[in-house]
């Protein structure tokens, strides 16, 4: 058999409204950049002698999607002629399957129906709807003499229970399980034959989808490799900012921190460590890291650094605060968070609720 190259992509989810991203100007750079990002793959794929591209559900963030978005994605298949296109449906997407998209696709693109085998040269690849009637005893053993790919979309397990049971997929002769569904990159043997891949998504949308993003390279020689291949990065950087009790402090140690980072990726800065005032001036901070990154987001997580052993035993308005603050029926954040508010208060500051 020749060797095959394949591209495994997942859980694109374009056409997001990208909430996480507070600015909206920065959330519709984001949407075009998740587009963009497709074209690269399909781009690299036409150029690197890639014969099969696959999606492995979860292409659009929904099943409304809009027909100027439909006519992008089917234009950019278009573009890779020399590329087959394997398309399966997630379980945000698959209603924007319908006639009118599928219409509009392009003779390099294959929708893939559940159970449906598809010879591709000396190649099987087959894909199945993973839903709450899923059962991965409906999978046949496949062709020996092939090289079978079985794709995916949903929550992989070993043990007895669960809808994609690996255990269950043993001695089927696949030779390559392409998982959607799951953000973040990882692979696995399924038996001495097989391997089984999550891509992962290609760019991640919030920082719920930290770390390097991008897809998943295959052959069928049985080379697996991940190629990180996203626009930007979303990183959530914990700084220990104790003894930083001002904002130009903290704002020097936070530059110092993610210096070495590129500034087009996307941050989430979680203060850390205890500070003698509350770490407020969150929004001017933000402020002044926005006029050099693409965008941040800042949380306080950080403690006040009182005596506590001394107010709890002195006799003074702020002892029987904390006495009170103490005895609240309430999580640890939300008593620090009130005695920020209140220490503050009673020192005289601006006790802002940042």
């Amino acid at each position: 058999m020749e060797n095959i190259k394949f591209l495994h992509t997942a859980d694109l989810h374009l056409g997001s409204a990208l909430i996480n991203l507070s600015d909206p100007l920065k959330a519709k750079v984001r949407r075009r950049e998740l587009i963009d990002t497709f074209k690269r793959m399909a781009d690299y794929a036409q150029i690197n002698g890639v014969s099969g591209f696959i999606v492995a559900g979860d292409l659009f963030d929904s099943g409304a999607v809009s027909p100027l978005l439909k006519k992008e994605v089917a234009d950019i298949i278009s573009s890779a002629s020399s590329v087959v296109f394997f398309l399966l449906g997630g379980n945000h997407d698959s209603k924007s399957f319908d006639d009118d998209f599928v219409s509009m696709l392009p003779q390099n693109a294959v929708v893939l129906q559940h159970g449906k085998t598809c010879a591709f040269s000396e190649v099987n690849v087959t894909g199945y709807f993973v839903d709450e009637v899923f059962c991965v005893e409906e999978i046949p053993v496949f062709d020996e003499e092939k090289f079978n790919i079985v794709v995916l979309h949903g929550q992989t397990t070993s043990g007895n229970a669960g809808q994609i049971n690996l255990k269950k997929l043993q001695g089927k002769n696949i030779d390559y399980l392409a998982l959607g569904h799951i953000h973040s990159f990882s692979k696995g043997n399924i038996d001495k034959r097989g391997v089984y891949a999550y891509s992962g998504c290609p760019e991640g949308r919030g920082f719920d989808e930290c770390g390097e993003k991008g897809f998943v390279l295959f052959d069928t020689q049985g080379g697996v490799a991940f190629k990180p291949y996203a626009r930007r990065t979303c990183r959530e950087i914990k700084i220990d900012v104790s003894g930083c009790d001002g904002y130009v402090s903290r704002l020097n140690r936070i530059s110092k921190e993610i210096a070495a980072f590129p500034a087009d990726d996307m941050f989430k800065i979680v203060l850390t460590g205890e500070t003698q005032n509350a770490a407020s001036d969150l929004n001017m901070l933000r402020d002044k890291l926005s006029e050099r990154l693409f965008f941040v987001k800042i949380e306080d997580n950080t403690k006040l650094k009182i005596d506590r052993e001394r107010l709890r035993k002195e006799m003074s308005l702020k002892g029987e605060f904390f006495r009170t603050v103490e005895r609240l029926k309430a999580s640890p954040e939300e008593k620090e968070k009130i005695l920020r508010l209140g220490l503050k208060a009673m020192s005289g500051e601006e006790a802002d609720c940042d």
